[in-house]
């Protein structure tokens, strides 16, 4: 998802004003001086970094019970936990930072197909 938002809005800063982005971060950035392009690269490679280094850190837990489950076991594992150890703060952590990045790049993927279906 993250690589697809990348792309579609480069090709939409080439069609339409930049000023369209709804990443906030991406608005900040250009807001604070960076060309639209760099602003894009540089949250682009933040997000792709933080997704694979949560990956590295929590893929040994994914093996063990209840963490190979379901997504919604996980979930409700975590959720309905009378005791929290620091695995289970670090899937939540990892589980919350992926679904943040996907809301996200989804919005913003959206977004710019709008425009360009118009």
């Amino acid at each position: 998802m993250d690589v697809a938002d990348y792309f579609i809005t480069i090709l939409g800063f080439e069609r339409f004003t930049p000023f369209m982005e709804r990443n906030v971060y991406i608005r900040l950035l250009m807001s604070r001086g960076l060309s639209p392009f760099l602003s894009a690269t540089v949250v682009f490679l933040i997000t792709f970094l933080l997704t694979l280094a949560s990956y590295f850190l929590v893929r040994s837990y994914l093996t063990e019970e209840p963490y190979s489950e379901g997504l919604g076991d996980v979930g409700r594992y975590l959720w309905n936990s009378e005791s929290v150890s620091g695995r289970d703060l670090t899937i939540f952590v990892a589980l919350t930072l992926y679904i943040i990045f996907l809301h996200l790049h989804l919005t913003g993927l959206l977004s710019w197909l709008s425009l360009f279906l118009r």
